[in-house]
């Protein structure tokens, strides 16, 4: 079921041979899977139920079960409408795609037809005002059919677009979520009027005014109040889809805002890939995979693109690659609720069986003429070219997002500090394109995390926020609230009303890895742990995991085919120890996580200094002793020049020195 690329061009497309008639293959692939449930042209989609915690539930409203009628019509039509605006005769299992998604719109728009979606309208006198998936869905529709406009759009009568019409009125000028879904109503509002129905200008106004309010510099927005993959399949997909709709044309002085940020956020967004192309798994809607490479090809329906277009499309097929070439992506013939293979942990409320297919929004590229430079240019490494075995950083402060470029390793992280939730998938210390998350465990050694248990009870718990303080000569300073959620839980009675109960972050950029220096402010007696990216057992294989000590320091490293990470302890750490996962990572049943642990059995028992050396690599090579432990020196200092206890000097065996010191960070977090 995997897709390869059919006669790959390795002439214009060096690094994935794939060509323009290679996506609209991806698109119909897609589409492919999905046909294999649907034997004429009556028959809806319905992709079937993957997972009983996917929507709808048996005793969920009659509303539930049409929403997911609706996405799995609308987002299948985002890979299909590219398709056959290419190929207006296609067909997939004898059916005419063309034919069928005009029937299929007409049936779901129809207020007689048993297949109707249903109107906000009419809900919001049935049930309490809520936002419905409707609303997203409409949005999914407009993309579809301004790409395939020709050959669906103008060949419906009058009073078929009428109809059509009518219901992305009723979605576009009804209730909202006030983040990324303002962009639904502002496409199907935007949409209606380009086609000379009546809209309510004021509340288009408000729509558009509301999300440049969201901008928070760097290129990014937030997504109130989350920073994540909504950037760019959000806000960096539908704002130059707007322009080059509408925009350039009838609001030029928004349209030119929107694309100077648009500007500022493309530069960047490349590092967040690795020099492979695949990407983080970071955030919500992780199931929408590459969907993360939407707003690369979007960003050339804008004037003036900053990226070297031949990079661009590299990144954004091997990222397509990175999933489409896996046997394991799909269930039932179409990708799976999960990342790789099936992982319920990244089923969300939102998610149904259709829910994957967010991916499709990557094909608006293909509304790019063909000799549009993403196209046609050769493709390239871009910044990876110059790079070298060094490593470069990019701080952007707006999102408080640190981004590092190895390489040495040929991949990326990022260390995010404005993170206001407690979710696995947010708050990690860091997240790398070439080790996945895993979700929560109450028995602690959480990848990429610290863990804490209070000793009067209750299992282990990951921060419930980060919180970013600024950059300082190469280093992120952050800090993570450790306090438990919900004090009435008897789980988390023990450490209620103790005080700050906070970890204080300095992480230093080294070669494959960092040295973290981090302060501990916990009043009460807890076990700490500190986990390193975990190791998934691929093919059943588990990791190898050696012991060695270094200066006199203890060191543990594990090892997967390609795949290894390593933990010094410096300072502060009792143990170095490895752990076994089950059901928590979304490449394999099992993992591998060695991580720190240290107890301490006394309240009030002063602030303590952490430092820790993490590196990985993307080889089966071996580390040198220096790599190991860089650490030439380590002074600790009472009293930080600011005047904050705990900081400390460093000389590494690079020849850095390097001063700690946490500054007025009660009155700089954010």
């Amino acid at each position: 079921m995997k897709y390869q690329p059919d006669s790959p061009d390795f002439v214009t497309s060096p690094f994935t041979g794939m060509t323009r008639r290679h996506w609209v293959d991806c698109a119909q692939h897609l589409i492919d899977g999905v046909f294999r449930h649907i034997n004429g042209m009556d028959d809806p989609i319905a992709i079937p139920k993957q997972s009983p915690t996917s929507y709808p539930q048996p005793d969920d409203p009659k509303h539930r079960f049409q929403a997911a009628e609706f996405e799995g019509l609308a987002r299948t039509f985002m890979a299909a409408a590219p398709v056959i605006a290419e190929r207006p005769d296609a067909v997939s299992n004898g059916i005419g795609l063309r034919d069928y998604y005009a029937n299929q719109i007409l049936f779901a728009t129809d207020p007689q037809s048993p297949r109707y979606v249903g109107s906000i309208t009419e809900l919001n006198k049935q049930y309490p005002k809520i936002q419905y998936q409707q609303t997203v869905e409409g949005g999914a529709l407009v993309v579809g059919l301004m790409q395939c406009r020709r050959q669906i759009w103008d060949r419906y009568s009058a009073k078929e677009k009428a109809q059509v019409a009518a219901l992305l009125h009723d979605y576009g000028h009804n209730q909202t979520i006030g983040h990324n879904w303002r962009f639904f109503n502002v496409l199907m509002l935007t949409f209606l009027k380009l086609h000379g129905f009546e809209i309510d200008e004021v509340i288009l106004r408000d729509h558009l005014q509301h999300l440049m309010a969201q901008y928070s510099g760097d290129g990014w927005y937030s997504d109130d109040p989350c920073y994540d993959l909504y950037n760019p399949w959000g806000y960096h997909f539908y704002g130059p889809l707007w322009c080059h709709w509408y925009g350039y044309a009838h609001e030029p002085e928004l349209a030119a805002v929107i694309e100077k940020r648009n500007r500022e956020f493309a530069a960047q967004w490349p590092r967040f890939y690795s020099r492979q192309g695949k990407q983080m798994m970071w955030g919500r809607s992780i199931i929408y995979r590459f969907g993360a490479s939407a707003g690369l090809g979007a960003h050339f329906l804008a004037r003036d693109p900053v990226i070297d277009p031949g990079f661009a499309r590299r990144i954004a097929s091997a990222n397509m690659l990175q999933f489409l070439s896996r046997e394991d992506l799909y269930v039932n013939g179409v990708p799976c609720l999960g990342y790789y293979g099936p992982f319920d942990p990244l089923i969300q409320f939102y998610s149904c069986a259709a829910s994957p297919f967010w991916v499709a929004k990557i094909f608006v590229a293909l509304s790019l003429p063909e000799d549009s430079p993403f196209w046609t240019a050769t493709e390239t490494e871009g910044f990876w070219s110059g790079i070298g075995k060094g490593t470069e950083t990019v701080e952007m402060a707006g999102p408080g997002i640190q981004v590092v470029n190895r390489g040495d390793t040929g991949t990326s992280e990022i260390l995010t500090g404005k993170v206001p939730r407690h979710d696995p998938f947010y708050n990690q210390l860091w997240f790398n394109a070439d080790f996945c998350c895993e979700t929560e465990s109450t028995e602690g050694a959480n990848p990429a995390n610290y863990s804490v248990r209070d000793l009067g009870g209750g299992g282990f718990r990951i921060p419930l926020a980060i919180g970013f303080r600024r950059f300082k000569e190469g280093i992120i300073y952050r800090a993570i609230n450790m306090k438990a959620g919900g004090g009435a839980d008897s789980m988390h009675k023990y450490v209620v009303n103790k005080g700050i109960e906070r970890i204080d972050l300095a992480d230093i950029v080294i070669p494959g890895g960092f040295i973290r220096v981090d302060r501990v402010r916990l009043p009460y007696s807890n076990e700490l742990h500190l986990g390193h990216y975990a190791l998934p057992h691929v093919d059943g294989k588990p990791a190898r995991v050696a012991e060695r000590v270094i200066d006199g320091h203890p060191v543990v490293t594990a090892a997967i085919s390609g795949r290894q990470v390593a933990m010094t302890a410096v300072r502060g750490w009792e143990h170095l120890r490895s752990t076994i996962h089950h059901g928590m990572n979304p490449e394999a049943t099992e993992s591998t996580v060695i991580h720190a642990a240290r107890t301490v059995g006394q309240d009030y028992g002063g602030m303590e200094l952490m430092v820790t050396v993490m590196l990985h690599r993307i080889d089966d090579g071996q580390w040198s002793d220096d790599e190991l432990q860089p650490v030439r020196s380590l002074e600790l200092v009472p009293w930080a020049p600011s005047g904050q206890p705990c900081g400390a000097r460093l000389v590494l065996k690079d020849g850095r020195e390097l001063t700690i010191d946490f500054g007025n960070i009660e009155g700089n977090l954010t």
